[in-house]
């Protein structure tokens, strides 16, 4: 799943050379992929550590606890998802100086901030349930 999220990123890249203004475009579809990259890390580990306490708990037979773990997960992932989102919501203007000083990408990241947002949530469910 990682290797098919990471081809997945370097072909959308690739294609964005095709775009009007490929060295604009290019330029800010990296930059958010490296925070979408950056951020399904830390959910990523959220999920290795959720489905090794699964499984200890059902080695255990101990469901009950399982369905907890999965529950602390799941509550621990979709919190730091919305303090991340909210995060980078909020720093959208000044998010793209870290990254460029050209200031059409730096307005470019904040347009796409909204979208990198959603993408940051959405990666956090995704890799925590897909366990």
């Amino acid at each position: 799943m990682v290797c098919l999220k990471w081809w997945s990123c370097e072909l959308i890249i690739l294609l964005s050379g095709l775009l009007p203004n490929p060295k604009l475009e290019t330029s800010v579809l990296s930059i958010c992929l490296t925070i979408s990259t950056l951020h399904f890390t830390i959910s990523y580990g959220f999920g290795a550590a959720a489905s090794i306490r699964v499984s200890n708990e059902l080695g255990a037979d101990n469901p009950q606890a399982a369905r907890v773990a999965v529950w602390a997960a799941m509550f621990l992932s979709v919190t730091e998802a919305i303090i991340v989102s909210t995060t980078l919501f909020f720093c959208r203007h000044v998010l793209g100086h870290v990254f460029s000083s050209e200031k059409p990408v730096v307005d470019y990241i904040a347009v796409m901030a909204p979208f990198i947002c959603l993408s940051v949530f959405m990666d956090s469910l995704q890799a925590v349930l897909s366990g």
